[in-house]
């Protein structure tokens, strides 16, 4: 569905439940979700919900991350339009990488392809993201796509507040 340079960022397929396990399984990739690394059940359901996401220019939109040129599934990226979260005219940027696969530039690359794709999605003229402030790789992966911190957010049950970046859409179109 969208190719870069080093990757191929494509739908969901039932086959990929055993890298989302080995992905979504990992204590190191999932330190900053709510829930935790997940078990076996839980990434059944992630799977499922993420092959439920629209494949035609909507929201919410969860594409695999995979490596060229041998197909290896490394992660996703996602944009949704969560009404809790944003606002109408938003689109909320989200990416997770196998732990072998940070600091090569890689979830950069997959961000600034979900921006690129969010330009064609119609009423989308911003993006945002939401990210525990201790997740310093993901805060540096925002800057680099030319994202700016606007403000903090608390959500409910959390102890501190994560902070929220966003960048207007015609300004990533130049």
């Amino acid at each position: 569905m969208i190719n870069t340079l080093r990757l191929n960022l494509r739908p969901f397929r039932d086959d990929d439940l055993h890298q989302v396990s080995e992905i979504l399984g990992d204590p190191n990739v999932m330190a900053f979700s709510d829930d935790g690394a997940l078990d076996h059940t839980a990434c059944c359901e992630w799977l499922y919900r993420a092959k439920q996401t629209t494949t035609d220019h909507g929201l919410p939109l969860m594409l695999a991350i995979c490596l060229k040129p041998d197909e290896r599934l490394i992660g996703y990226g996602k944009l949704a339009n969560d009404p809790h979260r944003v606002i109408e005219c938003e689109a909320e940027l989200g990416f997770r990488l196998a732990h072998d696969c940070w600091g090569r530039g890689i979830a950069t690359e997959a961000a600034q392809a979900m921006v690129a794709h969010a330009t064609c999605l119609p009423g989308t003229k911003r993006i945002v993201a939401i990210v525990d402030p201790n997740n310093q790789q993901s805060v540096r992966v925002l800057q680099k796509i030319g994202m700016t911190y606007e403000r903090d957010v608390m959500f409910e049950g959390y102890d501190y507040p994560d902070h929220r970046f966003g960048l207007e859409l015609a300004a990533a179109a130049h």
